[in-house]
């Protein structure tokens, strides 16, 4: 394996963590800014309700795009496998 190759395996290995964990962070970012919008109205500080909120929500998006991500992974390591062994 060449230097290029490596330098490229590396830098396709950070962009899939990206996109793979891209989804997951704006979901929380959004449901913490609605509950946090939600919250200075109705004047309830409470820490739990957007915490909660915020853990339910990205668990329901990893069950539902975790195989297109398990996916996108397991390819990524198949196409780095076969460069290793050729």
């Amino acid at each position: 394996m060449e230097q290029a190759q490596i330098l490229q395996f590396t830098h396709e290995a950070l962009m899939l963590a990206l996109l793979v964990s891209l989804p997951a962070v704006i979901l929380s970012a959004f449901v913490g800014l609605v509950i946090s919008f939600v919250q200075a109205v109705t004047s309830l500080q409470e820490q739990s309700v957007s915490q909660g909120a915020k853990l339910v929500a990205v668990t329901l998006l990893l069950v539902i795009a975790g195989p297109w991500g398990g996916g996108m992974i397991l390819r990524f390591g198949e196409s780095v496998m076969k460069a290793i062994f050729q």
